[in-house]
């Protein structure tokens, strides 16, 4: 077996448990699987790259003093954008790269960051809608765009 091959294999099994403990870690949302990354628009991959770059200017922002209100601030940003209570959330993970996800009650974004990391991307079910969440040096950056 070739190194790659093996770096691979390696890599997925990691994630595997990863994922697992992501699935299992969540509050307030329920999981219904992972979907792959080429089920996602290009559109939403070019949004993120963009907004990931240092000169791009957020929709909204929260100094990241105010810890006890950056969940609040995230989950009516993400209504207000009309995300709706189930969305795909981006994972981090290169074999699981999006969850599924319902949200079912209160404390979802506390239960999303614990689980995935403050980072947050999330496209609405029928992939026309995007927000995401950046936690930079000082603070926290949210942005909106859409098809």
């Amino acid at each position: 077996m070739a190194s790659s091959e093996l770096r691979l294999k390696l890599q997925r099994r990691r994630e595997e448990e990863q994922a697992s403990t992501i699935s299992e870690s969540l509050s307030g949302v329920r999981s219904f699987g992972y979907v792959q990354g080429d089920e996602m628009p290009d559109w939403v991959r070019r949004k993120v790259a963009e907004w990931l770059r240092s000169e791009s200017l957020p929709d909204s922002r929260i100094d990241d003093e105010v810890e006890g209100q950056v969940n609040q601030w995230i989950e009516k940003f993400a209504n207000d954008s009309r995300i709706g209570n189930r969305f795909y959330c981006r994972t981090g993970l290169f074999f699981f790269p999006w969850l599924d996800c319902e949200v079912t009650g209160g404390g979802w974004v506390r239960g999303l960051r614990a689980a995935i990391g403050n980072d947050l991307v999330m496209v609405s079910r029928d992939k026309s809608l995007l927000v995401a969440f950046f936690q930079e040096e000082y603070e926290y950056l949210a942005f909106y765009g859409s098809r």
